[in-house]
């Protein structure tokens, strides 16, 4: 039907525009994180761009939601705005006959929301944990590259080594700085090697040196006290030992994994999973009634109107999954309070304005 086919055509076209520009936000916005936390010491710098593309890919649900919430409301505010609408209605059609386009524009972004929240996003929130624990895991001494200085993780100590051999095991020219509140330490030595006793804790035996310690009171700066010392041997502690394996993280959890347990997070993790692809069913259909039921008012209006609709869902989402994964809600519970209401809003807007045109006779 040629109704339907343009009704496609522009939803797709409006759909694929404004889709660009929202990866676009992201990515920028996502790589500006990464590259702080890179700076901060908490990822590998050299990782950034893989960090950058798996949270990229886990907001790919948030991300179809919003695209299709615009991409109807964009059109059919053009729509209205060059009186197609009144054409259409004059041809003996009437809103609900844009429901059908518009599930079926649908239907391919649902199947690959439920793809990547089910199955993608889980695993890109695995690897980015494995990634970051591999990085932590990874002795400081190691993390140094020849010839160049660098920080530990959390800007802490400095190091500094002009060689390495044995895969980074031993070490030549070594100066490393230590900060803490009040307290500066140097130490220099001219070899080293890593080591690890019986309870697992790394160290790095420092050979040949020295070492200078300057301190200070905060309330009299000016009275610095300063130390000096040679050694032969100098014990560095470069990561203590694990005390226990860190619980994985319920968004990391299979969705297989997941539907089998019954506790209170792991039902609310399955809220948020099937939410996200049920908000591109319900904010379609309400921008459709929202613009059908305010034909005259203008672009920027409606598009506030949407923003604060998606703010204020997205929120009613996170608030409703957090009080399941309490187990103060029940999952129906969960559902009916936003995705239900939100759904009920959008029928009672076609309804209305359903019930407007058959008043004036259209």
């Amino acid at each position: 039907m040629i109704f339907e086919q343009s009704v496609r055509r522009e939803f797709r076209q409006t759909a694929s525009s404004i889709l660009v520009v929202l990866l676009a936000v992201l990515l920028t916005v996502t790589l500006v994180r990464m590259l702080d936390r890179a700076v901060s010491g908490a990822i590998d710098p050299a990782d950034v761009l893989i960090f950058l593309l798996l949270s990229a890919a886990s907001s790919i649900p948030q991300l179809l939601v919003l695209t299709a919430f615009l991409a109807v409301l964009l059109t059919m505010t053009r729509a209205f705005r060059d009186q197609e609408m009144a054409v259409w209605f004059s041809a003996g059609l009437s809103l609900l006959d844009w429901v059908k386009p518009l599930i079926r524009f649908l239907m391919p972004m649902l199947l690959m929301s439920l793809v990547f929240a089910w199955f993608v996003a889980p695993w890109t929130v695995s690897e980015s944990e494995r990634l970051q624990a591999q990085y932590s895991a990874r002795d400081e001494s190691l993390q140094v590259a020849a010839g160049r200085f660098r920080e530990s993780a959390g800007g802490r100590r400095v190091f500094y080594v002009g060689q390495s051999t044995d895969a980074g095991q031993s070490i030549e020219d070594l100066f490393v700085i230590q900060r803490a509140p009040h307290q500066r330490t140097w130490v220099l030595a001219a070899s080293g090697k890593l080591l690890i006793d019986d309870n697992g804790n790394r160290f790095l035996d420092m050979e040949q040196g020295r070492r200078f310690d300057l301190s200070w009171h905060p309330d009299q700066a000016q009275e610095l006290q300063a130390r000096e010392m040679g050694f032969e041997h100098y014990g560095l502690l470069i990561k203590a030992a694990a005390s226990a394996t860190p619980a994985k993280p319920i968004k990391a959890i299979d969705s297989l994994d997941l539907i089998q347990r019954h506790d209170p997070r792991a039902i609310g993790e399955t809220l948020r999973r099937l939410g996200q692809s049920l908000g591109l069913m319900c904010l379609p259909l309400l921008a459709l009634g929202l613009v059908a039921s305010n034909p005259r008012s203008g672009r920027a209006f409606h598009l506030i109107v949407a923003l604060l609709i998606y703010i204020t869902y997205t929120s009613l989402v996170s608030v409703a999954e957090a009080q399941v994964s309490r187990g103060q809600w029940t999952m129906l519970s969960g559902f009916a309070a936003v995705h239900g209401v939100f759904a009920a809003l959008a029928a009672a807007l076609i309804w209305f304005r359903l019930g407007n045109g058959r008043r004036f006779g259209r």
